[in-house]
């Protein structure tokens, strides 16, 4: 579970703090964030630096959470390597790739 959350806007990362003292970092260009604009997925505009900078543990700490932006990680998906849809998982491969 997560003890602590925060946005490092250097390295455009969110790194948590477990319960377990162990601290893991993802970058936020990584994370796929989107919202449903009449019944359709669409990516969000890129975040500003305010909006990324408020972000909280949410849910017991299971989950990260922007609430300026309506935007919820789970901690499991995301230390298991899973940042958004299967669509958005395969783009992220295929850059790696190129």
């Amino acid at each position: 579970m997560i003890k602590a959350v925060q946005y490092l806007p250097i390295s455009r990362e969110v790194e948590v703090l477990l319960t377990d003292d162990s601290r893991h970092a993802w970058r936020v260009d990584n994370l796929e964030m989107v919202a449903n604009v009449d019944g359709e997925v669409v990516p969000l505009p890129t975040p500003t630096r305010e909006q990324l900078i408020d972000v909280i543990s949410y849910g017991g700490g299971a989950y990260i959470y922007w609430p300026q932006i309506e935007q919820m990680f789970e901690l499991e998906a995301l230390l298991d390597g899973v940042y958004g849809r299967e669509s958005w998982m395969e783009k992220l491969k295929s850059a790696v790739a190129a």
